[in-house]
């Protein structure tokens, strides 16, 4: 069994020696003298025993950490920086319609096309074949349909002239209605022949629409970032599970950027509103940008705004699809900004931020923070801190709530 040195009461030791005392010299008085000199030894030296262990153990549980330091508060910025990434304004595959062999290839990769520019060529015996078949029987539609006009317009004929000499009693009854019969089956059958005639037409016409397709063109102005295709390649119409695409175009004579605008910022951005964007490689070329689109909701996790950005490219500016660039968001922001050292954050378990203050004890404390933006080698606190703690910026995975620390 173990015993906590620290859980021991000078007191509680005392009162059971005294009561050891009277217990013996009440029986033996010869072992007074011992008696008196164990009590002495222990009332004496006991204390400073227990004193001992407990300074060892406490010392024992100090943790020693380096550097403290306290948020600094400074004015707002006039400029709210951002990261993001360039993207082309537009951006497109291109998937064979048809199926076939590639005849020809005509663009390279970053090539720059035009809209409607044939960028390959398909050959399609099989859908040459179909066209030829479809209109084969479009001509044969359209010569049965002459062929039942005719028989129609003879019927119809023969069948008035019959009404109107039975009248007289000429034409009997039998015989008008066999001719009346005659009309109504030539009717059908040159209704049913011009519905033949419509249906091979339209036959027709989705193949040769479908023959169209043989020239694969450009469907805007851009540069084509990649190709799949080489004279000879075997193609499928797109929506296949076996189809791939034949190019990839990007028009880039305008990029979009998407940033996330920190709560405390939003109100202070607008549609249409100018921005400097820059690469990290050459902060001093700007380009400037402006905002096209705000979507007016805040993510639920980063307390941040989705805005879309336009940023027109001039081929001089050495802009392209995928650049990690910076922008500069014009603002008028009179409220204090505090920021720390990124060396104070710790998640400990959890996905929040927490910082680790030093108390006037030598106490420690952790704090729950909500991070704004990160500026590299600060961190913007928005919430949590009042700016005259004193954080630890070595923060490790041996500090517990209320532990006592020393500085090395």
């Amino acid at each position: 069994m173990m015993i906590n040195l620290k859980d021991i009461k000078i007191s509680d030791i005392k009162g059971k020696i005294v009561d050891l005392w009277f217990k013996v010299t009440k029986h033996d008085s010869k072992r007074t003298a011992i008696l008196i000199f164990a009590i002495f030894f222990l009332v004496g030296l006991l204390p400073k025993a227990v004193r001992f262990v407990t300074t060892a153990m406490n010392a024992r549980s100090v943790e020693y950490v380096a550097l403290t330091e306290t948020p600094t508060i400074s004015d707002g910025d006039n400029v709210l920086v951002l990261s993001g990434e360039l993207k082309p304004f537009l951006h497109t595959e291109i998937f064979a319609r048809i199926n076939g062999l590639v005849n020809q290839r005509y663009v390279q990769l970053g090539q720059h096309v035009q809209k409607g520019q044939v960028l390959a060529t398909i050959d399609t015996p099989d859908l040459d074949a179909e066209a030829l078949s479809a209109k084969s029987a479009l001509i044969s539609a359209e010569k049965h349909l002459m062929e039942t006009r005719y028989q129609y317009n003879y019927a119809r004929q023969t069948y008035d002239r019959y009404k109107k000499s039975s009248v007289n009693g000429a034409i009997s009854r039998q015989e008008l209605d066999t001719k009346y019969n005659d009309f109504k089956t030539s009717e059908m059958n040159f209704l049913s022949a011009k519905a033949d005639v419509e249906k091979a037409k339209a036959d027709l016409h989705r193949l040769t629409a479908l023959q169209q397709y043989k020239r694969v063109v450009a469907p805007f102005s851009g540069v084509i970032s990649k190709y799949n295709i080489d004279a000879g390649a075997n193609v499928v119409a797109g929506g296949s599970t076996t189809s791939t695409s034949l190019f990839e175009i990007q028009q880039i004579d305008k990029f979009r950027a998407t940033v996330f605008v920190p709560q405390n910022y939003v109100r202070f951005i607008s549609d249409g509103q100018a921005v400097d964007i820059y690469i990290p490689e050459n902060p001093s070329q700007k380009i400037r940008g402006y905002i096209s689109q705000i979507s007016g909701k805040l993510d639920n996790v980063s307390r941040a705004m989705e805005v879309a950005l336009v940023v027109p490219n001039d081929n001089k500016s050495g802009l392209y699809s995928g650049l990690y660039i910076k922008t500069n968001i014009d603002i008028k922001n009179k409220q204090k900004v505090m920021t720390i050292n990124p060396a104070c954050l710790t998640t400990l378990t959890t996905p929040d931020q927490y910082v680790v203050e030093v108390r006037p004890d030598s106490t420690i404390h952790f704090i729950k923070v909500k991070q704004g933006r990160d500026l590299g080698d600060r961190v913007e606190i928005l919430e949590g801190l009042k700016g005259t703690e004193r954080l630890i910026t070595n923060v490790n995975d041996n500090l517990k709530e209320g532990q006592k620390v020393k500085f090395k």
